[in-house]
């Protein structure tokens, strides 16, 4: 939940101050306890992960609930940190499972077809990671309101949104996921990139030390994941909560913080004679078209080999699986987040009425407001301006419940247009394969 939201709840609420540096230090000794379990092990973020025990399993003749157990006992002993775990087939579901039995818990899904049918069955499709509050509201629509509901309306799935999200929805409702677990520094990265949230900015000089600041961090990133870039994106979110993004193609590939600043300084400055009054919240970098920077082996007759580019290599279905899973959750986070600015945008626009009606009540001549009929609150007597606000309640209904807390209200209407996501067909887990995942 955002701190804003948060405090609008609670307002006696007390906020602690962050220290990310310790978060990190203890994320670094869970981690080292992982690896004595799976040293190929998953680290999905920095409190998120996934294993695969099923040689730990073997080899210590231990039931995958026993190993948990054991696992979870030893993170809790030595970092007195606490674990939910999910065990099941594969990847997807674990993660559902983990969210069984918060906190400090674990929860399995047997590695049986009819278990798995029957756990995926009763299960919301919000609780399946991917789906977000815009995919949930357009299925609900169509009457599928769990996973057990989709097969039934399999025959318009494909027609409504589309081939891979028909796939992706038959996924879920057999329960299937994928299974392969390795280093996330094993899978081919599209992109290296890094951005930074700030309070309301509209200085120049600000602009300028933000950016050099984002682009040494970039430069750290870039080194340690051993890449360069062909291709520079700038991102900017301006103070309205609007999305900006531009991007240019530098002579040659970059990784330096000094050749990431010159080459976005121009698309900056850009900006800032488009919109004389420019004022910004985010400002972000990156990289795309990488080019690997390790040193290539020398094979048989001193011959370097020249790895292939990636649109010549063949995605595998594992591969295909997980770009599905990764562009579903890619597009839920977003979905989280423009809530999260509309919610705020919303709530800067309720305090700055309030301050109006202050200012009004104050002032010997008394404007006049007209209710909003969607949110009650009092509008500028303006015909246009007034018209603009109850478009926008009508347009953000899960917004209103939010800021409201009217959470029964049922949405005036569906979005008009879902996100484009990425889906494709995956192959069956392996039913001897047990996967965990930490949260």
């Amino acid at each position: 939940m955002a701190s804003f939201v948060a405090k609008k709840l609670c307002p006696q609420l007390i906020c602690l101050p962050q220290n990310y540096e310790k978060y990190t230090e203890k994320a670094k000794e869970i981690r080292a306890i992982f690896a004595q379990y799976d040293p190929t092990f998953e680290s999905a973020s920095i409190d998120e992960a996934y294993l695969n025990l099923t040689a730990y399993c073997t080899e210590n003749e231990l039931d995958p609930e026993e190993a948990v157990q054991r696992m979870r006992a030893e993170v809790l002993e030595k970092t007195k940190i606490s674990v939910s775990a999910g065990i099941a087939a594969n990847a997807k579901i674990a993660k559902i499972a983990s969210n069984k039995n918060k906190p400090n818990g674990q929860f399995r899904v047997p590695n049986e077809r009819e278990a798995i049918m029957k756990f995926m069955e009763e299960l919301p499709v919000r609780k399946v990671n991917g789906v977000g509050r815009v995919f949930e509201r357009e299925l609900d629509a169509i009457g599928i309101k769990t996973c057990g509901d989709i097969y039934p309306q399999r025959a318009i799935l494909t027609k409504l949104f589309g081939e891979k999200a028909f796939h992706f929805l038959m996924q879920c409702y057999l329960g299937l996921g994928r299974t392969k677990i390795q280093p996330v520094e094993n899978y081919e990265r599209k992109s290296v990139g890094t951005e930074r949230t700030f309070h309301e900015i509209g200085n120049k000089e600000e602009f300028r030390a933000k950016l050099w600041s984002i682009a040494e961090e970039l430069e750290k990133d870039l080194a340690r994941t051993e890449f360069k870039g062909r291709t520079l994106v700038l991102k900017v979110k301006l103070a309205t909560f609007e999305v900006l993004s531009r991007q240019c193609q530098p002579p040659r590939a970059v990784s330096t913080a000094k050749d990431l600043y010159a080459f976005s300084l121009p698309m900056l400055e850009k900006l800032e004679k488009e919109m004389p009054d420019l004022k910004m919240r985010l400002l972000g970098l990156r990289c795309t078209n990488l080019v690997s920077t390790k040193k290539v082996g020398i094979e048989l007759f001193g011959f370097t080999s020249r790895p292939k580019p990636a649109s010549e290599v063949a995605d595998s279905p594992v591969e295909q699986e997980i770009e599905t899973e990764e562009a579903f959750e890619k597009a839920a986070r977003e979905e989280l987040q423009e809530e999260l600015d509309d919610l705020e945008k919303l709530s800067q626009e309720v305090s700055e009425s309030t301050e109006r009606q202050d200012e009004a009540a104050a002032s010997p001549s008394q404007p006049v407001y007209w209710d909003c009929p969607i949110c009650s609150r009092p509008q500028v007597a303006e015909d246009r301006a007034f018209n603009d606000h109850v478009d926008y309640c009508l347009s953000r209904q899960t917004i209103k419940e939010a800021v409201q807390g009217a959470s029964d209200a049922v949405p005036a209407e569906a979005p008009a247009a879902s996100k484009t996501r990425k889906r494709r067909t995956t192959e069956s887990p392996d039913p001897r394969q047990k996967r965990l995942f930490f949260s």
